[in-house]
Formats: structure tokens, sequence, C-alpha cells
């Protein structure tokens, strides 16, 4: 019997589960070590170690879908497929020239992401369209074959093909295509107007270049994770978590792999925003830090913001994903004292082999997680539920030499880390919110990951941030928003017209992306979709702009012809985005984007039984509060009841995290297990 629902994370340090028992209503957080290397493995063993703790037996698996950080880490380390790039004739250093973007304004000296497809394996294809679709000289075969053989002779394992002006008419691309699978059968072939098809050739290329590059891979992961599932017995067909909050088959993963890029970090949000609701809290922060790096995201009124400008690796993504910002601050980021005898942390992370020095898997360098164990925040017994023991003596030598060359001892070194890693958070948050002008202080931080609850209240204090929602199980809530996700997908159509012109194919192109979007979703929902929905939106700008904003639309106004309601939509948010709107001057319709969602059943939360009062520590710990250690009262999340309080300086023990009550602040426990940090202090 399908009893079971479970959801993975798997991440560089620990693979997280989150199985939630359909008959009882339990929810049941699990953690094991990653295998580095062959992720599938370390997922076969954490379902052993479910099926033994727990009683889980992979035939009662009936949905499983997951997270993957693959397609991600495949384009950072630049481990993907040998490429080649099929252009329009005159258009060949297309990647060469790229398109200007500047990060932080006050930095001149980055450098141009080094192209994926060096210029020897770019070819120029005779053909052209105009910018109507319309087309200006026919596809040469002849050219599309020269191609495809000089293409293989340099070794080529995947073509993509990008063309100008073919999002408007994909005929082009289409007929390419067919010539190199007819040329070269079995090779990758990539057409941009198929991915994702908008304006702006570079971002279509980009966009299109990705998915061939880490195609390879993530097809070999997806079928090795369908072929070790059967092993297993588990019945379920298995999902994965996309970019934009939803999930799609392991078969759409492996035709679209690009749409997998913010995978984990996308489910991360969806979890967060699950436990918030359940506390009627719809503002939030999410905070992750994991292993590796610190993922910070912002959820407006329980939606999640989605963003089609994000860059993953210095390359632009014109998808729509689920706007997240990392920066190298996890508890294997390495600690770092440079020559002039500054503290910095990271990027470099130590990984999970060795793994930090207190894994005493031979690790000689210091790292924030060594850090968070000289300083008393970790239970050396209980870490990771006590599947993974720690070292504090090899933790304490390798902080006895980053003390040694800041000058102090073990205390103020730890105490330096914090604060490094504090401040990088705090400058990272801060940039964020003065971009999307909101105050954080109308905002609730929600941390989770395994060092997330660690660091929550001293980024609280440094940005001025009143509350904190640490919820039940913070260490595998990215396995419980993976196991949350609605089955979504989006569709867009390009327009690029006055608006006083778009009626009728607005209509229209409403029309086709509701019907595809219903068929996909027909093909690709999970058993138990409930019901669904559809969002609509528009790219619009001002006429004579560049670049346009993303507006919400009713349909309604599409399908009625309501012009005038959805100019003034526009309007209204060009002037919450620049604070400025002219509704005299005309305005453009480039995109209409479809998003169609698919409910899948949520798992909910056991009511805690009620208590009153302040909850009686279950002992004390040394552990550095200011710049000091100080004996601390110890809290077992497990043993917390409703209703109970509990106040800072102190620690919340559980398996998969230890929450760090900083002086000043009080918590509440909440029916649904979440615990609300609040600061009393000034």
């Amino acid at each position: 019997m399908a009893r079971y629902r479970i959801g993975v994370d798997i991440g560089g340090t620990f693979t997280d589960f989150s199985a939630f028992d359909t008959e009882t209503g339990r929810l049941i957080g699990w953690k094991s070590p990653t295998v580095p290397g062959n992720p599938v493995e370390g997922l076969e063993r954490g379902l052993d170690g479910l099926a033994q703790a727990h009683g889980i037996a992979p035939g009662a698996v009936g949905y499983f879908v997951h997270g993957t950080t693959i397609a991600v880490n495949t384009l950072i380390e630049r481990k993907g497929a040998k490429l080649a790039l099929f252009v329009t004739a005159g258009f060949r250093d297309l990647l060469i020239i790229q398109r200007l973007h500047v990060p932080r304004p006050q930095y001149w000296y980055g450098g141009r992401p080094e192209p994926l497809v060096p210029r020897e394996r770019v070819f120029e294809i005779a053909e052209r369209l105009r910018a109507d679709g319309s087309v200006h000289e026919a596809l040469s075969a002849d050219s599309v074959r020269q191609a495809v053989a000089a293409a293989r002779a340099a070794g080529a394992e995947a073509i993509v093909i990008c063309f100008l002006h073919a999002f408007r008419n994909p005929a082009h691309e289409l007929a390419a295509r067919a010539i190199v699978e007819r040329e070269a059968a079995g090779l990758i072939v990539c057409c941009s107007s198929q991915i994702w098809p908008r304006m702006r050739e570079y971002e279509r290329a980009i966009v299109s270049i990705v998915n061939a590059y880490v195609m390879p891979r993530v097809a070999g992961y997806l079928g090795q994770l369908e072929g070790r599932l059967a092993q297993a017995g588990v019945p379920a067909v298995p999902y994965i978590t996309r970019s934009n909050g939803g999930v799609m088959t392991a078969r759409g993963a492996r035709a679209q792999p690009a749409e997998t890029l913010l995978s984990g970090p996308a489910s991360g949000v969806i979890g967060a925003i699950a436990v918030a609701s359940r506390s009627g809290i719809r503002d939030l922060i999410t905070l992750d830090i994991g292993g590796t790096s610190a993922d910070v995201a912002f959820v407006e009124n329980g939606t999640a913001q989605v963003s089609q400008q994000e860059h993953v690796a210095s390359f632009p993504i014109m998808m729509p994903v689920i706007g997240v910002s990392s920066i190298g601050a996890g508890g294997g980021s390495v600690i770092v004292v440079d020559d002039a005898g500054v503290l910095r942390i990271g990027p470099e992370s130590v990984g999970s082999d060795p793994g930090p020095a207190c894994y005493g898997r031979g690790g000689t360098r210091a790292a924030l997680t060594d850090a968070f164990l000289v300083g008393g925040f970790l239970n050396p017994q209980t870490f990771a539920g006590g599947r993974v023991a720690l070292d504090a003596a090899k933790a304490g030598a390798v902080m006895t030499g980053v003390a040694s060359r800041l000058g102090t001892d073990a205390a103020g070194a730890v105490d330096g880390v914090l604060r490094v890693a504090t401040a990088s958070l705090y400058a990272e948050l801060s940039n964020l919110a003065a971009a999307r002008g909101v105050d954080v202080r109308d905002y609730t931080l929600v941390p989770f990951g395994g060092a997330g609850p660690l660091l929550a209240c001293r980024v609280a204090d440094e940005i001025g941030m009143t509350k904190v929602l640490v919820p039940p199980s913070p260490g595998t809530l990215c396995a419980l928003g993976a196991l949350s996700a609605d089955v979504a997908s989006g569709f867009v159509h390009s327009l690029l017209c006055p608006l006083v012109q778009a009626q009728s194919a607005l209509a229209q192109a409403y029309r086709t992306l509701e019907a595809d979007a219903r068929a996909w979703l027909a093909a690709e929902a999970p058993p138990g979709v409930a019901r669904h929905r559809v969002t609509l939106a528009a790219d619009m700008r001002y006429a004579g702009q560049s670049y346009e904003i993303d507006v919400p639309l009713e349909p309604d106004w599409v399908m009625g012809g309501r012009l005038d309601e959805i100019a003034q939509a526009f309007h209204a948010m060009h002037r919450r985005v620049y604070a400025h709107a002219d509704p005299t001057d005309p305005t453009e319709l480039v995109d209409l984007r479809l998003t169609i969602h698919g409910t899948m059943p949520k798992p909910g939360a056991a009511a805690l039984a009620r208590g009153s009062g302040a909850a009686p520590p279950s002992g004390r710990r040394s552990v550095l509060s200011g710049k000091a250690m100080t004996l601390a009262p110890v809290w077992r999340r497990t043993d917390m009841l409703a209703g109970q309080t509990i106040a800072g300086p102190g620690l919340v023990d559980q398996d998969d995290t230890t929450t760090f009550v900083a002086p000043g602040w009080i918590g509440t426990v909440h029916d649904n297990g979440n615990l609300l940090l609040e600061r009393v202090r000034p």
C-alpha cells in the first residue's frame, strides 16, 4: 500500500529526508551523509536508514520527489558536455560580445564569464528572419550539413541552435534540427525556440546552451536514480523540484534540465512558506545555511518572489525562477587568515569529504562548523542524530591555528568568525532589501539548514529584525519543501507590439498558452493533484525603453479586451518599481506568460501537547555569548510543549540542528511546533 510520501534534498554534506505518513499524519525527518561522487548511493543509504529506524518499507512509498544540485554544480564546475552552437550568419561572436552585467556598481574589475562554447565551435548558418518572423533569407540546408560535419569533427557532443528572431518564428530552427538529426543521429540537439522563446539572442542562447551543457550529467543521474529506486522496490515514479518552485517528472527534467538549476534552494523557500503559514506569517525572509553556502530569499504575502533576471555562475538565466541569492558562508566554508591578518570565510568549501576537521576524516583546514563546535554551539554526541561523531579536539586544534594567526585565544577566534559570517549575511540581506525597496523590520526571518538557526538571532540583531521563526525540523526543511511543492510550469508567447493594437493577438495568445498548459498538466501531474489554477503576467514597457517589467494580469482583462485595466496595472507597477509613471506615454506588450499550478496535498503538522510557563532545560553547556564563554541552559526541542517559553542566552538542541537564542531574545512554542523568537531588548 502506498502509505508514505517522501521528499529528499541532496546537499554537499548531508542528504535530507522528509517522510509523511498519510495514515497517521506523522512527519519524519532524517539526515544521512551524502556520498561524494555518487549521490544516488547516499540517497539509497538514507532510504535504508529510514526503513531500519522508522519501519518505512520501500514498497510503501507512493510519492517520491527531490531537489537536485546536479545541474547547477555541473555549470559551476564546468564539467558539462562539449557543445557546438549554430547561429545566423554574421552573429558568430554572440557569446564573446555578451551583455554588460555589473552586479555591484562600485566593483569595476569584474570580468566577463568565459563562454561555454569557444568561438571555434560556433558555426554560421545561411538563413535570416526579419523582426516580425517573416523570411528574409531561406535556410540553406547545405550550410547546416557542413556545420554538422565540422561540429562532429571538432568532437561536439551536442548542438545548440539559436537563430535571429526564432522566438517569433521557429521554422528555421526546427528545419535545421531535422537536418542535424538525420546527419548525426544520437547527437543531442537543443533549439532556443523550444527552451524559452523570448527575444534577446544572447540570453536565449545562454539558456539553451546551459540546457544542453548539463543534459548528459542530469540524464545520467536521473537514469541511475530510477534504476536504484526500482531495485530497492520503490514503486513511485521520481519527481524533481524545479527552479520555479514546482515539480516535474524525471522525463521532463531530462528534456529541459535547465529548469532544475535552482531546484534545491527553491525547495527550501517552498518549505519555509509552508511552515510560516501555519503560524499566520506571510511576509518572511528565508535564510538557508547548509554545508556550502547561505541562500536568501524574500517572500511577500505568502508568495515567493519569482525572477527572470537571475544569474547562475555569472550567466543570465532568462526563465522563471524563485529569486534566491547565495553567498559562500556554509558550515563547510573554509576559514582563512590572509597575509594581512584579515579573517575571511569561504567561498571555498571543504565539502563532505574530508569535510571540516571535526568530522575526523582527515580534514586539516578550519571550517565554520569547527568554529561552531569550539564555541559550544554543537553537541558532538547528537550531531545529525548521532550518526556523525564530531571530534572536539581536532576542531580545537585547527581553531587554535586560526587564533594564533589573529593574535587572540580560541574564544576570540570563534567570535571573529561569527562576526565575519554575520557581516557577510548582513551585507547580502541589506543589498537585497534596498533593491526591493522593503523594510526588513516588517518581515520575519525563517532560518533553516544545519546552521541557519545558529546564526539567525545574530543576523536579525545586525539588520534590525525583531522576529525569527524556527521550523520544527530546520535541518530537513528543503526536503519538506520538495514534499510540499505543487506541480507547476510556465509558458510564454512573444507579442512585441503596442498595447493598443494587442487586443486580438493577446486573447489568441492566452488561448494557446492555456491549451498548452492544460496538456502539459495532464501529461506531467503526479497522482493526487486535487485542482489547478492559472496565473497570468505580461512583460511590458514604455515605448522606447530597453527593458520591461513584470505585470500580473487577470484573465478577464485579456479575454474581455480590457486594455485600459492592463495599462493601469502597468503604470502602477512602474511607479512601484521606479517611483514614477506617466499614464500618457504609450506602452508596449512584449511577452505574455502563463503559469499553471496543480495543487498537491500538503503534509500537516501534528499539534503539540500543551504546557505553560518557562520550559525546563535538560542541562547546561558552555557557549560563546558575546566574547566570552558562559554556562547557558540547553533545551531539547522534542521536550518542549506548546505555550512554553524560553529566554536567551541559551541553546535548543535537536537531531538536525541547534538554535542559538541570543541574549535579549525570548521564544514561544506554537501549537504546530514552530518556535517564535522575539527580540525584547531595544
